[in-house]
């Protein structure tokens, strides 16, 4: 930050209106990826079970691929996976985000001689 004003924004990417991708469901579904289970990935981001599966559903549902898959339950257990699309959407919004907070930065520069 170069000055008293500082410009924000969110990446947030919509398909027919709805809410496809954002920060809180990357790190969802970096977490199911790194835990390999989609409770554990809700309890470490401090969600409920049921929103963590909601949020899967919906991005699931407008994706043309599949982004997470349940595995049932069995001698070892059941589990989830974060397909290889997803890992790839999971990269596509970090480069996406990382590109817009340089840009953001860039505007700091516009308001850095705004003293209030």
């Amino acid at each position: 930050m170069h000055g008293p004003f500082h410009i924000i924004g969110n990446i947030e990417v919509k398909k027919n209106g709805t809410t496809f991708l954002d920060q809180k469901r990357i790190d969802l579904l970096r977490c199911i990826r790194h835990t390999g289970s989609i409770r554990s990935a809700s309890m470490t981001m401090n969600m409920s079970y049921q929103q963590a599966w909601s949020s899967i559903k919906i991005m699931n549902a407008l994706s043309p691929l599949p982004i997470v898959i349940k595995r049932r339950g069995g001698a070892k257990g059941g589990g989830a996976e974060v397909t290889n699309y997803g890992v790839t959407l999971i990269r596509n919004f970090l480069k996406t985000k990382q590109q817009h907070t340089e840009y953001l930065q860039g505007l700091d520069d516009i308001w850095k001689d705004c003293l209030l």
